[in-house]
């Protein structure tokens, strides 16, 4: 059986590309290389700006039509507000440190 008839895909020229080991580890660690990169560039501020660009991205995807990601949560609109949120929590905790340990200690933590 025809490997791309499983999956559902149609071969492009004929011919199907199947990754290597080397090749699947090496797209995970290129993944990575980009995190750290955020990170080294955006210093203390790279979980708000990797949640807010991610955010925007699949805000941009679900206008464009995209209605279904390969996330978790599934729902490009999800998976925004959800960023949006965390993106919010993160700049709060950078900008105001003593008040969040003040909303932490009123609750028990």
């Amino acid at each position: 059986m025809d490997m791309g008839a499983e999956v559902g895909l149609e071969p492009v020229g004929g011919t199907i590309a199947v990754k290597t080991v080397g090749e699947k580890y090496e797209g995970i660690a290129f993944t990575f290389c980009k995190v750290a990169t955020v990170c080294l560039l955006a210093g203390r501020f790279a979980l708000p700006a990797a949640a807010w660009l991610s955010a925007g991205f699949y805000l941009l995807a679900w206008f464009k039509g995209k209605r279904d990601t390969r996330c978790i949560l599934k729902w490009p609109l999800l998976i925004a507000g959800f960023w949006i949120v965390v993106g919010a929590i993160a700049m709060f905790a950078i900008l105001a440190p003593g008040a969040w340990q003040g909303i932490l200690g009123r609750v028990g933590l």
